[in-house]
């Protein structure tokens, strides 16, 4: 649980502003950004209310559409501020008053705008192959696809979903299922309340692997090869595996773990309420 809610924290936090890099789309019901981010640098997106979708795009720029939807409120209620750093560029979508600090996105003490406000934004970016990415938002979904670097995506009320990933993968959510399929791992997948499911075709560099959940099924499939020292464990379900392990428990809690193949990384599925399935792949 404590990964889950570090996972939270880190969704929440955003770059810390420079000088000049100022609040614009304020009054656009479409704001678009266009720069280039090179391979191995990072791009980072930080939004509150409203989905996220992310794919490659095909000219080695970053290419940013941000919708307004208002449902009460006014359109310029949101703004958007662009922090290039170092070669990494972050864009931050803001609500009235918010502003983004070096810890996150903040609005000011006893401010309460975003009660008489519902402007969702839809953010549909492209980003090039090779660019290492972190997005987030709070009530929405994430969709992020055909990525070949790290990706950190995270949401609180929406699902998130990580389509033929080649890096590595750190996908939360809390109120939402999260699905992930990947080329090469590791990944960590974790929600509250909601499935994981994730598909790894290969792995080809070490590190913990954890799927959790609270009230939801956990099922991983994994390369046919592999090797680990796996836990599983549910309070309220069933264990599934096609690896050998010595399932504990018949009413109640239930538990499996061994070792498989030469052993080495840790690989932990956890429901509470909830059935885990740990399956080999073809």
């Amino acid at each position: 649980m404590r990964r889950i809610l570090g996972a939270i924290a880190l969704m929440l936090a955003v770059a810390l502003p420079v000088p000049g890099a100022a609040q614009v789309g304020r009054d656009a019901e479409v704001w678009t950004w266009d720069g280039r981010v090179e391979a191995g640098r990072w791009f980072r997106l930080s939004s509150v209310n409203g989905p996220v979708t992310i794919e490659p795009s095909s000219d080695n720029m970053v290419h940013v559409r941000a919708e307004k939807t208002v449902r009460r409120g006014n359109i310029t209620d949101v703004a958007f501020q662009v922090v290039q750093s170092g070669g990494d560029v972050r864009v931050c979508a803001l609500w009235r008053r918010s502003v983004c600090e070096e810890d996150g996105m903040h609005s000011p003490r006893g401010n309460n705008d975003n009660d008489r406000s519902d402007v969702k934004v839809r953010f549909i970016v492209r980003v090039p192959r090779g660019v290492r990415l972190q997005a987030s938002t709070v009530n929405g979904s994430m969709s992020v696809r055909d990525m070949t670097a790290d990706v950190l995506a995270s949401s609180v009320n929406g699902g998130v979903q990580v389509r033929n990933a080649g890096g590595q993968v750190r996908a939360t959510t809390v109120n939402g299922g999260v699905d992930v399929t990947t080329r090469t791992g590791p990944v960590t997948a974790t929600t509250v309340n909601g499935d994981v499911d994730v598909r790894m075709e290969s792995l080809q560099s070490s590190g913990e692997m954890e799927f959790e959940t609270v009230n939801g099924n956990v099922r991983v499939e994994t390369p046919s090869t592999l090797d680990a020292n796996v836990s599983l464990e549910t309070m309220h379900g069933t264990l599934l595996t096609d690896y050998p392990l010595q399932i504990q428990g018949r009413f109640g809690p239930k538990s499996a773990s061994g070792t498989v193949g030469r052993g080495g990384r840790v690989i932990k599925l956890t429901t509470l309420n909830g059935n885990v399935e740990l399956r080999k792949g073809r």
